[in-house]
């Protein structure tokens, strides 16, 4: 018998979440897979490892930032997912959603922009494309543009919540 690597499959194993994941009401509840446990250096070599596909591995915006050298550590990455979770979830109005693409953890939605005529509410996601690392995504009919938080942090966001809120 001879054994073909599976890259792909490899990878897809490592990123899934081990409990259902419509269970999960935080971040840090979704945070149960290889990539999110494992040693970090196994983690960035087998990332880098399989990174040279054609197409984007499914990754939690922090790994790809990490790999950049964006990030300092996993464990960064993490503290915002939470600081980004605690600022919106104390607010009136706002549910994390725990399923998402994959490899993510999930993202945040704006409940009372969840009504007609709009089809998607106003939601928040986490994103490796720019420094702010959150894109928001207004309510609306059909797909709209995303807008990047300017800075990273929490307090970018916070000081957009207000405006975001009144949509």
């Amino acid at each position: 018998m001879n054994l073909i690597p599976i890259p792909r499959l490899e990878w897809s194993l490592a990123a899934e979440s081990v409990p259902p994941t419509s269970e999960a009401e935080s971040p840090e509840a979704v945070r149960c897979g290889w990539i999110h446990t494992a040693p970090e250096r196994h983690v960035l070599d087998l990332f880098r490892r399989l990174d040279d596909s054609a197409s984007r591995l499914p990754v939690p915006w922090w790994l790809r930032a990490l790999a950049r050298g964006e990030l300092a550590s996993r464990a960064e990455g993490f503290a915002f997912e939470d600081e980004v979770h605690a600022l919106l979830t104390g607010r009136e109005g706002w549910i994390f959603v725990p399923w998402s693409t994959a490899g993510e953890i999930g993202y945040w939605e704006y409940t009372p922009s969840d009504r007609p005529p709009m089809t998607v509410p106003t939601t928040v996601t986490l994103t490796d494309r720019h420094p702010g690392w959150l894109d928001i995504l207004p309510a609306q009919v059909d797909n709209g543009n995303r807008i990047a938080v300017p800075e990273p942090g929490v307090e970018g966001l916070a000081a957009l919540l207000p405006r975001i809120e009144s949509w």
